[in-house]
């Protein structure tokens, strides 16, 4: 039923109405070595999945708004589906004046805690169910500066087994200015600061962290850009401490220092695209406290001719918790460690217009401790998709 009106939505002609949709559908089959990423007893699965992507947009002069169901469904039911299947429901709204923009975004979603890069997790991967909120108001003072303030707020919950708690249900939102000043027209600085509140949902930890950095844009060329962000952050930490899971001793407290930084290089351009980064910030993974988190990641793509693209990418990521916050005493002042390494090449022939068939290969590997353990997943996939016709009305 769905397939059939999104097709019949499709094949209406275009009209002049600020309304659009645009769908995507796709068949994909994949083979995954290891698709929960567990250290031993690996078991290599295949998969066929359906893709629906139906994108509805509303534009006017003004006023943009996008709303985006968009879902992966597999053929299993069990425990690996959670390396496949996802549900997620995105929206935004951008409303721009001459000298101003405000911009709304939301989304929730359930997916998987183990395939997204940055949601780090110990030895499991889990269901996750998140929603989240940000928005980003923006405003000319003059022809020089300008003041940006933002603010975001996250809920995530995930579905562990019963005897599994090493991951915390959490909410963290985050608010801060920023003012920027064009020194010239290629290089720009800026004054960011920001306020964050974690929180576990049990109610028994709390981590209040606050950053300042000074930034510095410069456009290199018409194509290449350069920006960084460099400063310091601070975390205070608070714990409830009970006795036999009943009687309340009191609250334990400590803190958390650390430089933070983030540096950024893109290039735009018609058949090329490159862009790099890489950052250490206090950030939430699913512990009982933030975490400090380094992160480099890397991602280009090649237009060879209408017919041929092609995409790289690849991603890493360094998180550092203080044992204590796992309910574990920290020996000799260690911190439990992870890495987390995405690498993924895509080549896309596009049969048709609207016809498009997909081929990627994907590494995942994992490794935290103190003990160390570590497990690596090879995943391949063939997709065909079909991409309907923008269609106004």
């Amino acid at each position: 039923m769905t397939m059939a009106l999104l097709a019949a939505l499709a094949a209406r002609p275009a009209g002049a109405g600020p309304w659009s949709i645009e769908p995507r559908l796709a068949l994909e089959t994949d083979y995954l070595s290891n698709p929960v990423l567990v250290p031993t007893q690996a078991t290599s699965e295949e998969i066929a999945a359906a893709i629906i992507d139906v994108p509805l947009r509303y534009d006017t002069d003004d006023l943009e708004f996008k709303l985006r169901p968009n879902a992966r469904i597999t053929d299993h039911s069990g425990y690996s589906s959670l390396a496949s299947s996802y549900e997620h429901l995105d929206g935004s709204v951008q409303y721009t004046r001459d000298l101003s923009s405000t911009t709304v975004q939301a989304e929730v979603a359930r997916d998987s805690s183990l395939y997204f890069l940055g949601g780090l997790i110990n030895r499991v991967g889990v269901a996750r169910d998140a929603a989240s909120t940000s928005a980003d108001w923006t405003r000319a003072l003059n022809e020089r500066s300008a003041v940006e303030l933002d603010a975001s707020w996250t809920r995530v919950r995930y579905d562990e087994p019963a005897d599994f708690d090493a991951l915390v249900d959490y909410r963290y939102w985050s608010a801060g200015p920023t003012f920027s000043y064009d020194l010239s027209e290629r290089n720009t600085l800026k004054l960011l600061g920001s306020y964050g509140v974690y929180q576990s949902l049990n109610g028994l930890t709390e981590s209040k962290s606050e950053s300042l950095q000074l930034g510095f844009e410069r456009r290199l060329t018409e194509a290449w850009t350069f920006s960084a962000n460099a400063g310091y952050s601070r975390s205070n930490n608070s714990e409830k401490v009970y006795l036999f899971g009943f009687f309340f001793l009191g609250t334990a407290k400590s803190t958390q220092d650390s430089g933070v930084y983030s540096a950024t290089v893109t290039r735009q351009g018609e058949k090329f695209t490159f862009n790099a980064s890489v950052s250490q910030a206090q950030q939430p993974t699913g512990f009982a406290f933030l975490s400090r988190q380094n992160a480099v990641s890397i991602g280009s793509t090649y237009i060879r001719s209408e017919y041929w693209d092609f995409a790289l990418s690849a991603g890493w990521i360094k998180a550092l918790t203080p044992l204590e916050s796992l309910g574990e005493a920290a020996p000799n002042g260690r911190d439990f460690t992870q890495h987390y390494l995405d690498t993924q090449l895509t080549a896309n022939w596009h049969w048709t217009p609207q016809w498009i068939v997909s081929m990627t290969v994907t590494k995942i590997s994992q490794q935290y401790g103190p003990p160390t353990v570590s497990a690596a997943s090879t995943n391949v996939a063939l997709s065909v998709a079909r991409q309907f016709l923008r269609t106004q009305f």
